[in-house]
């Protein structure tokens, strides 16, 4: 990624397409990732994991590992899809933002 002299990362349309393809990506396996754990989950708790420890285990599954990975995780990707989308919105689709103030920085 080339960066000015400033320390500035210059974006393109391209660059953004392709991220909101890796977030689309790392969704798709955090979902199935998921949806493997409930199903260990369930069946351990179901087949081989009982007593205190089991029902400590299963609240505790359910009161902060499914919401960190579920509804947690979502949101933290809608939001990075939607500041990508935005961001995307508002760049030149040519030759990105950088290229274009330039060029219009240069007349007077």
């Amino acid at each position: 990624m080339a960066m000015g002299s400033t320390g500035t990362v210059n974006m393109t349309p391209e660059m953004l397409r392709r991220a909101l393809e890796v977030i689309d990506g790392y969704r798709s396996t955090a979902d199935s990732l998921h949806t493997q754990l409930d199903d260990t989950v369930g069946t351990l708790l179901s087949t081989s994991f009982s007593g205190s420890a089991a029902e400590g285990f299963k609240h505790f599954y359910g009161t902060s590992i499914q919401p960190a990975i579920g509804e947690g995780l979502t949101k933290l990707l809608d939001a990075l899809q939607q500041i990508i989308e935005e961001t995307l919105k508002a760049i030149p689709d040519a030759n990105g933002l950088d290229d274009q103030l330039g060029e219009g920085n240069k007349q007077g």
